[in-house]
This record gives structure tokens, C-alpha cells and sequence, in this order.
């Protein structure tokens, strides 16, 4: 399991060229541990086991880290000096791959009968309590109890919006209030969430907040961040019809398209689909060798999510095969579950694109533009067009256009939320939320309960959700411009993964995401072309 570290020597490109080869085999190592846990297995194809895959790549990273700081950087050119300082430090961030998930690895872990206070008290407060209020968020979301039956937070989600009947809709909405109750509790200040907050605030203000962060990595100043948003929010409530609806009949009011198109999309018929657009695109997931792993199991984690199995590598002049893993629980068909794979794929289809040195070879710098590239392509399944083109008919636009910016609409909400309480912490939640979205969203507010607390990127992974709302953004500039260059998404264009390739997704961290928008788009990044494209729910 262990390459050894090969002894510093020969010129200063020859010994970089060494230990960069040794970091791609260390990132390899990283991503086969990740996969592995994911996938609920202990060991790897090739049968090595994850506490044997964890203890190599600790040996191998603190060698490694040693040689790369042994290196006098005086000597290299600017870029072999960033691939330095960006090896180093996702060196020192991989070091957490090689301890198993700390809510298995602790007695008694898996009660959520627990005093938050006790778990926030001295080092590692932040973690240990977001580890838990996780744990218990995701053991509650996958098993939501229904009058009818016992379900999951996704699939009685998608039932919202296909339940035509009030109460039964009401009841299945009330079903799901373990699962905020999980991160809210009874809502106190020393409920999880509220004993959490504090210390995610500190955390920010300590290490920087990763909202400013993501805003500059767009070029964008971060002052401008809450503005822009409230400005997206007001398209929603100004193109939208005014009425108070009550949060289960808005699931339903924005539902339609969903009612139209899911009888026709099966479980089974998920990935083929979905393998079928991305196909017509120049980027058959079969080739790209992308694998999926969407089946139900006890312990999964409950959001949707994509990784790296390995990156390619550039061999005699060519890059290599890469791989790419998708995650998520399927236990139906569906169109929203159908638009949440296309969403996924698109993140899987980035990453097999990524072609660069490996210093380089991973994510990009921006989380926003990440987000962006994994809804590219996959926005185009609320176009009449692509429905008739891959579905056989489609709905009336005005409801796949409702679909289509409820989902934006909600996750821009999301992310104002977390802005304004990690501003203020000592804010109440439920009473942001239900201010939030009366105003905006048209909803009944009801600041008694936590419905806001349905997303677990909430505690997983605070402030994530401002990816998604200016991933939104980035995504209609994007959108128009490649349809500009290549014409309709909904047409195949065997070419098209080529040219987004070469011109979005080749680079890695080998360039910033500012100069990589700046290329491709020509302007700054803003809201103008998302708002532009709102305005086509007031003409439907």
C-alpha cells in the first residue's frame, strides 16, 4: 500500500516532479478511502481494507508533507510554487480521511437523547456537536413515518407536490417534523442548533467566512452578497401570484410540472435517462466511467453528493481514464429525483473533465462555480423541448418554469437565512425563516416550527447553501453563453462536452474561477441574467 518517498535529489523540476507523482498516488489513496466509506464497505476492489488504506495515507501524507516542505521554493517558478502550496495544504486537509466517522467511533453516539451544551463544551465543541445533530438529522430523515406508510425526507417531499388532497398533505408535511426537530429541537436557545450557531459564528469570524470566500472567488465583493439575493427573492414574489399559501400547498402549488412528468419517469428508468441526455452531449457516463450508487441502505448519509474515484493522469502525452462516483437513495422514480440525478451528473461529468497536472487535479476554487457546472446541462429538464425530446411529452412551461425557480427561490432563501444568523446568532431561526419566506416566498408564516431545518447541508457543511444560490446565478450567465457557442441544449451536440471541457472544466485549481468566467463570459458575475430569465413566469 505505501510508495515510499523517493529521496530528494537532481534538480529542483526533477525532485517537484517526484513528489508531485507521489502526491497523485497519495490523492488516489484519498479518494479510494472516501468512496469506500461511502459505498458502506470495508474494503476496496482490490481487498484492502479501510483501516489499512487509513494508515497508509497517514504515513504517506506525513512523509510526503515533510519532503514538500523540505523543498526550497526560492528556486521554482510561480506556478510550480503554487502547486507546492496547494499540495500542502490539501495535505493537511486529507489528514481527517484517516479517522473513521467520529459518531461510530465514540460510546453511546448514536443517542440523540443528549444535552447540546455538554457535547459545544471545550476543544472540538463545534465538531463534535454538528457530528451529532448530523447523525441524528440523518437517521430521521430516513425513516419519516406517514399515516400511510414509513418513508424518507426526499420521497415524502415528492409526495407534497403529487398529494391533491389539503389535510393528507398537511399530515404528510407534520410527518417530517422529526426530522427538523433533530437539528431545532424545542427551538430554545439551548436547543442543537441554537447551541451550535454560536460557535459556527465564532468559527467565521476566526477562520473567515466561507460566504465572503465563495463571493470572492467569483470576483465578487461580499458587501454585495445579501443584496443580491433579496434582489432574486423579490423577482420570485414579484412574478409569483401574491396570495399566502401554507408550506405544504406551496410544495403542491409548485408541483405541477412534477404531477405531469413523474408517472413517466420510473426508478429503473432514472439512469437511463439520465445516461441518455448526457450521451446525446458528447459525455456518456459509461465512458467517462462514472459509477452510481443510488440503492437505499441503513446508514447512508441523506444528501445527494459526488466525488472523485481517481483523476486522470497525463501518460505519454495523454490523459488517462479517470473516474468519478455518484451518491444518493433513490426508492422511486420520479422528475424531481430525475433532475437531481441530471444535477449530480453534471458534477460527475466536471470532474472527469478535469485535466491537469495533479498538484491541481481536483475541485475547483469556487464551491459557487462548482455548483454552477453541476446544473449547467441539467436545467435544460425544465424545458418543454427537452421533456417531449427525452420524456415523450412534456408539461406547460408555466409549470416547469414554476418548478424550475421554487427550487432556486428556496435555496436562495436558505442561504439568506444562514447570512443573517451568522450576522446575528442570538437571532431565533424559526422566526428568520418564517420572516423570510412570508415576504419573499408567499408562504403562511409559522414560527413555531422548523421547517427551515430540512437541508442537512445546514450542519454538515454551514454556509453551503450560498453555493447553490450563487451557483444559480453563474449558471444563467452560462447557459446563455453556451447556447450562444452551441446552440440548444435540448439538441444533441456530440461536441458540446468538448467545448465545455476545454473552456470550464479542464482546470481544476490550475486557474482561479474569477479568470476562468471572465474568459467564457466576458462580464461580472451578477443576477441580471437569472432575474431576466424569471421574468418568463409572468409572461406564461
Amino acid at each position: 500500500m505505501q510508495s515510499p518517498v523517493p529521496p530528494i535529489g537532481g534538480t529542483p523540476a526533477e525532485q517537484l516532479g517526484r513528489l508531485e507523482s507521489l502526491y497523485a498516488d497519495t490523492r488516489d489513496l484519498y479518494f479510494q478511502i472516501y468512496v469506500t466509506d461511502a459505498r458502506g464497505t470495508e474494503r476496496n476492489a482490490r481487498g484492502v481494507s479501510l483501516p489499512e488504506m487509513r494508515r497508509a495515507h497517514r504515513a504517506l501524507r506525513e512523509r510526503l508533507t515533510e519532503s514538500l516542505e523540505a523543498l526550497d521554493d526560492e528556486r521554482f517558478g510561480g506556478e510550480d510554487r503554487e502547486a507546492v502550496r496547494v499540495m500542502l495544504r490539501q495535505l493537511a486537509a486529507s489528514a481527517s480521511i484517516e479517522t473513521a466517522s467520529g459518531e461510530a467511533a465514540a460510546p453511546g453516539a448514536a443517542s440523540c437523547d443528549y444535552a447540546p451544551s455538554a457535547l459545544a463544551a471545550g476543544d472540538s465543541g463545534f465538531a463534535r456537536l454538528s457530528a451529532r445533530i448530523y447523525h441524528c438529522y440523518g437517521a430521521a430523515a430516513g425513516r419519516v413515518v406517514t399515516p400511510t406508510d414509513t418513508s424518507d425526507r426526499l420521497t415524502v417531499l415528492g409526495r407534497l407536490a403529487t398529494e391533491p388532497d389539503r389535510e393528507r398533505r398537511r399530515a404528510l408535511f407534520l410527518s417530517l417534523e422529526p426530522v427538523w426537530r433533530a437539528v431545532t429541537g424545542d427551538g430554545s436557545a439551548s436547543s442543537p442548533y441554537r447551541t451550535l450557531l454560536p460557535l459556527s459564528a465564532a468559527q467565521w469570524q476566526r477562520d473567515g467566512s466561507p460566504i465572503d470566500a465563495a463571493a470572492r472567488s467569483l470576483g465578487m465583493e461580499p458587501a454585495r452578497v445579501e443584496s443580491t439575493l433579496v434582489r432574486v427573492l423579490r423577482a420570485w414574489r414579484d412574478h409569483t401570484p401574491a396570495q399566502r399559501v401554507e408550506p405544504w400547498d406551496w410544495y403542491y402549488d409548485n408541483g405541477a410540472a412534477s404531477r405531469t412528468l413523474s408517472p413517466g419517469v420510473t426508478r429503473e428508468g432514472l439512469r437511463e435517462i439520465n445516461d441518455a441526455f448526457y450521451r446525446d452531449q458528447g459525455a456518456d457516463p459509461t465512458t467517462l466511467n462514472i459509477h452510481y450508487d443510488l440503492e437505499p441502505r441503513d446508514g447512508k448519509t441523506p444528501v445527494a453528493f459526488t466525488q472523485f474515484g481517481k483523476p486522470a493522469r497525463l501518460r505519454r502525452g495523454d490523459y488517462g481514464e479517470s473516474e468519478a462516483w455518484v451518491f444518493a437513495t433513490y426508492r422511486t422514480g420520479g422528475f424531481d429525483n430525475l433532475v437531481e440525478l441530471l444535477h449530480e451528473t453534471g458534477h460527475a461529468i466536471h470532474v472527469s473533465g478535469v485535466a491537469t497536472r495533479p498538484a491541481f487535479a481536483d475541485w475547483p476554487d469556487s464551491d459557487p462555480f462548482t455548483e454552477a457546472l453541476g446544473d449547467l446541462l441539467a436545467l435544460e429538464a425544465y424545458e418543454p423541448e427537452w421533456q417531449k425530446r427525452y420524456l415523450r411529452f412534456a408539461a406547460p412551461e408555466a409549470a416547469s418554469l414554476r418548478a424550475k425557480y421554487s427550487s432556486i427561490a428556496l435555496d436562495v432563501a436558505w442561504a439568506l437565512l444562514e447570512l443573517r444568523l451568522h450576522a446575528d446568532p442570538s437571532r431565533d431561526p424559526n422566526a428568520e425563516w418564517a420572516a423570510i419566506t412570508s415576504e419573499y416566498l408567499h408562504i403562511v408564516p409559522h414560527p413555531e416550527w422548523g421547517w427551515w431545518a430540512m437541508r442537512g447541508q445546514l450542519i454538515e457543511s454551514p454556509g453551503y447553501m450560498m453555493n447553490y444560490a450563487l451557483g444559480a446565478m453563474i449558471a444563467a450567465q452560462l447557459r446563455d453563453k453556451v447556447r450562444a457557442e452551441r446552440g440548444a441544449f435540448f439538441d444533441p451536440d456530440k461536441k458540446r462536452y468538448d467545448w465545455l471541457s476545454d473552456h470550464l472544466y479542464r482546470f481544476g485549481l490550475s486557474r482561479p474561477t474569477r479568470d476562468v468566467l471572465r474568459d467564457v463570459l466576458g462580464a461580472p458575475l451578477g443576477a441580471d441574467a437569472l432575474v431576466g430569465d424569471m421574468r418568463r413566469l409572468l409572461s406564461r
